[in-house]
């Protein structure tokens, strides 16, 4: 089974059914969840877990909870309180489909339940780990703490500081908690942790703006395509520098960095 059909799953197996009240509330939950995301986040835990020695079904809980939480913050992203887009992977938003106020408690649910899947099947100390950084990656000193910063500056002029600063926190500290999220299932050690880290942040600031230059946003449209497309190249060397210490191990990582435009 490739990851991705390995993820999908796992994911089936711990969403409620679609038949379980409230329907329409699982509904749309399964609906974001299966809308055809390329489970990137995952993937990287998952090979995290590999590289560090450890063994990716042991880490697939914690490679789920990420996706969960990545798809909430889609959801609310989509809002018309917040980015206000009427479609997401080419279907229809889940407010759209669904209505705003279910949109909203569907992000509740998923994130939610991607404490209680670490709760449930991973062994309590590293539950308790990865839940702590998870809960950091997506508050305050994170995601949600990126998307207050765009919001507030949506209508200001970005110098390169600030720009980073949001993209650090919007998009890149996911990936972090991604890359370290597979180190910590698998029993590794602190320098292997931070290696993950770094690794995951650079890669995270490289998603970004190749996103950016895709959509001819954000970076790209700030401060150009050339410079868009060289400090994006910057950020996946850094990324790929963390990895050095894992030898072999880390061939999937470094493929998910070489391959990143196409991503």
């Amino acid at each position: 089974m490739n990851l991705r059909r390995l993820i999908d799953s796992y994911l089936d197996r711990n969403l409620p059914s679609e038949k379980e009240e409230p329907k329409s509330l699982h509904k749309a939950m399964r609906y974001s969840v299966f809308s055809g995301g390329k489970r990137l986040r995952p993937i990287i835990t998952l090979e995290s877990a590999q590289a560090c020695g450890g063994s990716q079904s042991t880490a697939i809980p914690a490679a789920c909870a990420v996706e969960l939480i990545h798809t909430y913050s889609l959801i609310h992203d989509d809002l018309p309180s917040m980015d206000d887009d009427d479609y997401r992977r080419g279907m229809l938003s889940c407010h759209k489909k669904f209505g705003e106020a279910t949109a909203i408690l569907a992000g509740d649910a998923l994130l939610t339940l991607a404490f209680n899947i670490i709760a449930a099947d991973l062994e309590p100390k590293k539950g308790s780990a990865i839940i702590r950084e998870l809960s950091k990656g997506a508050g305050t000193c994170g995601m949600v703490g990126g998307q207050a910063f765009d919001l507030e500056y949506k209508s200001k002029k970005k110098n390169i500081k600030t720009l980073n600063y949001i993209n650090r926190l919007k998009t890149a500290k996911l990936f972090e908690v991604s890359a370290k999220a597979g180190a910590i299932a698998s029993g590794a050690n602190k320098k292997k942790i931070a290696a993950m880290a770094g690794y995951g942040i650079n890669l995270g600031m490289a998603f970004q703006i190749a996103d950016d230059i895709a959509d001819e946003e954000g970076y790209a449209k700030i401060f150009g395509m050339e410079r868009a497309r060289c400090d994006a190249q910057n950020f996946i060397k850094k990324a790929k520098y963390h990895l050095k210490t894992f030898g072999k191990r880390a061939k999937g990582l470094e493929a998910i960095a070489d391959n990143l435009w196409r991503e």
